[in-house]
């Protein structure tokens, strides 16, 4: 293999990285299962008979290649002398032509690293010595950013295949958290003495509503995993079952975006489409990827709806708040968050809204109390707590100012906070 079958794109990458890092980089043409060069100066140290050192490392790092490839673009591993590498591939047209990796480097003291080399004669331990001094120390909380950059470049070298790189890494996360929901609900199971969990809370379908309603995608993604990992639990993998649920979760997230300001014409139209599609998944992670697409397709358009609403500015500001109303949020921090200073943001937001900003936080606050009092047993201290009150007697006095009613009373009373869509005007 010559450098002229590389590409220059690829080349610039590894040489630039090395000069960038001072870490030994090289290519590997994962066709061939070859590296461009060695990286590593201690294998030969170590013969294995009728195993060279030379096809024990390039193993080493093209199976770590397709570990990356389908890990997201990074991976990180040790070789079996402990000296520590990452890499990332570079796909063409969907496929893996290369792949670069970076190292070795060493996160322990040369001492330790001679223990790995047991069988080495006394006359060579000097030599051996001088060339592990040579490997670049490095603390391992370097390596995850080390790695990561690696995977920027290498997308680079990609170029629209960095796109795929990121979407494997996401389906990858959404994996872990429907794993971890499905976990979750075992236990459960187990420390109820093998009691049926039944259907998920209300409290749960309202908290994706809300998420839903203001484009909250990373907490609609982490409660829409846990719902339908509920769903593959409960239903016992019976694949009829699975859809009728899955469809039941499907008009939720429609209503949801509905209520957000989404065109009901457009959710219509995808809602009936889902009913098409359904039937061609019955694998868990084919599913999950499935019904978070449609989810981000709703984000998206409760998004727009949201922009042309209120304004940019004001949907990005009310986005803000919605994700920090439980903190001690103030005007100067939201104006910040939107770029603007405190004074032309309030007169922007009084005149959009209608509302001071400390009243719309205020009634935000209530909206969120008055839901936890109808569908929690929490104290009035915790839920003052939990909606953003640093005083219970503050909030029970604001509470009553709003709706009339004590938080004590309104617990007693059926019905639900006085409003249509949960939305506050």
């Amino acid at each position: 293999m010559t450098d002229r079958e590389i590409p220059r794109s690829v080349r610039e990458v590894v040489d630039h990285y090395r000069k960038a890092t001072q870490i030994p980089c090289a290519i590997i043409d994962t066709r061939q299962q070859r590296l461009t060069e060695n990286v590593c100066s201690l294998c030969h140290f170590d013969q294995v008979e009728g195993c060279p050192w030379q096809e024990r490392c390039t193993a080493l790092h093209v199976d770590s290649a397709r570990m990356s490839e389908r890990f997201g673009g990074s991976y990180v591993y040790f070789c079996q002398h402990s000296l520590l590498f990452w890499i990332s591939p570079v796909l063409k047209d969907g496929y893996m032509e290369y792949a670069i990796v970076a190292g070795p480097v060493r996160v322990v003291g040369s001492d330790e690293l001679l223990e790995e080399f047991p069988h080495v004669e006394n006359g060579v331990k000097e030599a051996l010595t001088g060339e592990i001094e040579n490997i670049l120390r490095i603390d391992v909380s370097q390596t995850h950013s080390l790695s990561e950059v690696l995977r920027m470049c290498a997308g680079w070298a990609s170029g629209y295949a960095e796109h795929r790189m990121v979407e494997s890494r996401t389906s990858l996360e959404r994996q872990t958290r429907f794993s971890e929901s499905i976990q979750d609900l075992k236990n459960r199971e187990e420390e109820e003495g093998g009691s049926s969990l039944g259907y998920y809370s209300i409290q749960k379908e309202e908290q994706l509503q809300e998420a839903i309603r203001w484009g909250e995608r990373d907490a609609a993604q982490e409660i829409l995993s846990g719902l339908l990992g509920h769903i593959f639990y409960v239903s016992g993998n019976t694949v009829e079952r699975v859809h009728f649920r899955v469809m039941e979760l499907i008009l939720l997230l429609s209503r949801a975006a509905i209520q957000g300001g989404a065109s009901e014409e457009d959710i219509l139209e995808i809602s009936y489409r889902c009913q098409r599609e359904i039937g061609y998944y019955s694998s868990l992670n084919g599913m999950l990827d499935w019904l978070s697409n449609i989810l981000h397709q709703y984000i998206d358009m409760v998004f727009a709806f949201k922009d042309a609403e209120y304004g940019t500015v004001i949907a990005q500001a009310l986005r803000y708040i919605h994700q920090h109303y439980q903190q001690n949020i103030t005007l100067e921090e939201t104006s910040s968050a939107v770029s603007l200073s405190p004074n032309y943001f309030s007169h922007l937001f009084n005149a959009r809204m209608r509302i001071s900003f400390s009243s719309y936080i205020n009634q935000l606050r209530v909206e969120k109390a008055a839901q936890l009092l109808l569908n929690s047993k929490a104290s009035l201290v915790e839920i003052a707590g939990e909606v953003g009150f640093e005083d219970q007697s503050y909030f029970s006095k604001v509470f009553k100012n709003i709706t009339m009613l004590t938080p004590g009373q309104y617990r007693k009373r059926p019905g639900r906070f006085p409003t249509d869509t949960h939305e506050i005007h």
